[in-house]
């Protein structure tokens, strides 16, 4: 298992994130978290409480059960990835508050491999700065959120992602994966896009970069990779993003089915290539040990794009063609 700074919380213990919402990276931080915790007095808060428990075989409650679970619960995790973000929605935004009640009542709350973005409006950002404060672990997962807790007297320790402790399920099952999804075993370099609609002025630029490279390249096979496929908010739906490309240009494909962490690391590792923009196709192409193509559509992405010395593109069709022409050269021939 790959070094992890310990998170000293008492059991039994209720885990809080965003979870439950169809989103691969923030599936594979709970199956992360659940590698350090073990499942054995666990408790999972979710959005889907169902999918959540079969997926990873764990206790779950749903978000509204989450207040009344407190009484059976020593210990509360925070877990991972960007909680503290500025495109966490209204629920997000109220995790602090949870946290700081949680710890009011006696129970002992643990912030464990989260990222802290420094654009957040200064109220929240001064309920974070309070729940970390009172935090019995801070762990981090980049250095900027060690900074920017560090200027306000807060020690943080600094880890991997959490989704660094998920095995992947190989180059194989990706490989299987690519085929069920219509990309056939020719010998032709397969390029991943996993691209987001969060940030709304990126759209169109992204759209048409897509579409002029996709053109650009006709020797090249381009995979959709939705890692998210939120239930009810279309802005963190990526699938719905990937079939508008998909019915302006049919040769593209979209994955299906890559909500699993494990299998989805696979596919990674099938890839030629990937066109970042979501924060942890950053981190499983690096894990495959692919060419990425970065496109940063929020902090967080540029926190890690920071830490690796990786500056990210525009998003223009001649910067993603000179990025990928640059990393696979004569495979696009």
């Amino acid at each position: 298992m790959i070094p992890f700074p310990a998170a000293q919380v008492p059991k039994p213990t209720l885990v809080v994130g965003g979870y439950g919402f169809r989103n691969a990276g923030d599936e594979a931080i709970l199956a992360g978290l659940l590698q350090l915790l073990g499942r054995d007095g666990v408790t999972v808060v979710s959005r889907t409480p169902a999918e959540t428990a079969a997926r990873h075989g764990v206790k779950t409650v749903g978000i509204g059960g989450a207040l009344p679970a407190l009484r059976g619960h020593r210990g509360v995790v925070l877990g991972g990835g960007g909680l503290f973000g500025r495109d966490m929605g209204p629920l997000g935004r109220l995790l602090p508050l949870f946290g700081l009640f949680a710890g009011a009542t006696g129970r002992e709350v643990a912030l464990v491999g989260i990222g802290i973005d420094g654009d957040v409006p200064a109220p929240s950002a001064r309920l974070v700065r309070a729940l970390a404060r009172r935090a019995t672990s801070v762990i981090v997962r980049d250095r900027e959120s060690a900074l920017l807790l560090a200027a306000y007297g807060i020690r943080a320790q600094r880890g991997p992602d959490l989704s660094a402790l998920v095995p992947s399920a190989g180059r194989r099952e990706g490989a299987k994966a690519l085929r069920a999804s219509g990309l056939g075993p020719a010998r032709r370099p397969v390029v991943g896009l996993c691209l987001t609609a969060v940030d709304g002025t990126l759209v169109e630029p992204v759209v048409a970069a897509v579409l002029g490279a996709v053109d650009a390249l006709p020797g090249v096979d381009f995979c959709l990779i939705p890692m998210s496929r939120h239930p009810f908010v279309a802005a963190h739906n990526d699938e719905l993003l990937a079939r508008r490309l998909v019915a302006v240009r049919p040769r593209l494909r979209i994955l299906e089915g890559g909500d699993d962490p494990a299998r989805l690391l696979g596919v990674f590792e099938a890839l030629s290539g990937a066109v970042c923009m979501r924060y942890h196709s950053l981190l499983f192409a690096e894990r495959a040990g692919i060419p990425i193509v970065p496109i940063a559509y929020a902090e967080k992405c540029r926190h890690w794009l920071a830490d690796h010395d990786l500056p990210p593109v525009e998003p223009t069709a001649a910067a993603i063609v000179a990025g990928l022409s640059s990393a696979l050269g004569e495979r696009i021939a």
